[in-house]
């Protein structure tokens, strides 16, 4: 069946998405080593900038010519600047993370934004999530921790939670929750305003 190759294209895109990202990781820590962990984390960004800007372009000119820019209101402004924030300040926490000799640990502990998103979310954005999306989030915070922290005996140490490599993971991944949150609001103000954007769709 001709389907059947387009249902697994996932895939291929996880592993090359995640090979990427490795490399990316790899490259950023040899360039905090030369220049330093701000202004690696302004060449990322600047890098990014655009490819942003032209896949923005093409979403407007190749998209449907009924759909127009959405009406920018201050909240969805505040909500974007907030994201954006946050996103600069977790990679760049994750960069101080990748300097430290166990680097392995902080960027671990980074994956605990997964629950800290959950609880952000609640805060900000008064969406709670189901009692099942909440277990797995707490399973997979769990297992997070099994596999970062030291060995047995020392997980309620305090100097299992407040070394570097720890306070900088568990940095970034607040960080990356209140990005999250950050983003997520901006979406939803805009969906409040009716308006009909290729961002919706």
């Amino acid at each position: 069946m001709p389907g059947i190759g387009m249902e697994y294209l996932w895939v291929g895109v996880v592993l090359f998405a995640a090979a990427a990202q490795t490399v990316r990781n790899t490259a950023q820590r040899s360039l905090t080593a030369q220049v330093g962990t701000l202004p690696a984390t302004l060449v990322r960004f600047l890098y990014g900038l655009p490819f942003a800007a032209i896949y923005l372009l093409a979403l407007y000119s190749l998209g449907d010519p009924s759909q127009v820019l959405p009406k920018f209101s201050a909240a969805y402004l505040g909500w974007i600047a907030l994201g954006a924030f946050f996103q600069v300040a977790a990679t760049a926490a994750l960069l101080m993370a990748m300097k430290e000799r166990n680097f392995a640990v902080a960027v671990t502990l980074s994956k605990t934004e997964v629950l800290q998103v959950a609880l952000f979310a609640a805060m900000f954005l008064h969406e709670l999530p189901s009692r099942l999306a909440l277990l797995a989030m707490v399973l997979a915070t769990v297992g997070v921790l099994m596999l970062s922290l030291p060995p047995r005996g020392q997980l309620f140490t305090l100097s299992a939670w407040t070394s570097k490599s720890s306070v900088y993971g568990l940095i970034c991944g607040a960080c990356f929750a209140l990005a999250t949150v950050g983003f997520r609001g901006g979406a939803v103000e805009i969906a409040t305003l009716g308006v009909s954007s290729p961002w919706l769709s």
